[in-house]
Parts: C-alpha cells; sequence; structure tokens
C-alpha cells in the first residue's frame, strides 16, 4: 500500500500535466487560425541588402507577417530604380488584390 500511494499520485500529476500541455496547444492552435481568418495580403516594401524589396504579406491587423511573396528586388544604384519600383508595386497591388479574392467578392461579378 505505502508503494501504491506515490505512484498513484505519480501518475495523477502525469495526467495533469499532459492535459496542461494539449489544452495550451488547443488555445493557441485556435488562436493561430483565428490570426489567419483576419489577416489581409498587403503591398510592402523594404529595404534589404542593398535594394530594395517588394512584396505583399499575408499579415493579420496589427501582427506581425504570416506569409511574404516578394514580387522584385531592385538594386538600390539602378537606373531605372524609379521605374521598376512603380511597375513592381502594380504588379504588388494586382497580385493582393486577387490573393483577398479581389471581385469574387463584388456584386454582379
Amino acid at each position: 500500500m505505502r508503494v501504491v500511494v506515490p505512484l498513484l499520485g505519480l501518475g495523477v500529476a502525469l495526467g495533469a500535466t499532459i492535459l496542461t500541455y494539449l489544452l495550451l496547444r488547443a488555445v493557441g492552435a485556435g488562436r493561430e487560425r483565428r490570426a489567419r481568418r483576419a489577416a489581409r495580403w498587403q503591398v510592402t516594401h523594404h529595404g534589404r541588402d542593398g535594394a530594395t524589396v517588394v512584396a505583399v504579406v499575408l499579415a493579420p491587423p496589427g501582427g506581425r507577417a504570416l506569409d511574404e511573396h516578394v514580387v522584385e528586388r531592385i538594386p538600390d544604384g539602378d537606373p531605372e530604380w524609379t521605374t521598376r519600383f512603380l511597375r513592381a508595386r502594380e504588379v504588388a497591388e494586382e497580385r493582393a488584390f486577387h490573393l483577398n479574392g479581389g471581385a469574387a467578392g463584388l456584386p454582379g461579378g
């Protein structure tokens, strides 16, 4: 009997630990699903390694980027930088529109 009580206590503690872990994991997964549902594709650009990167990012409101699609990398010294940047922004805006479902929500579409 003296051996059974500590083993039973250990089993209960182990079971409680496993249940807590599974519960926290389920809560985290639910939070991630809600963030993905609220996320929208947005046009962005930033400097990286001597180039301007034009991309579309999937981000929830006020959250970190969940995914990124790079449209173009333009070297900072490129003589056609402005032309390439404006063209890349147009492509990124069109891509974001389509990735967000674009015309699917328009009446008569």
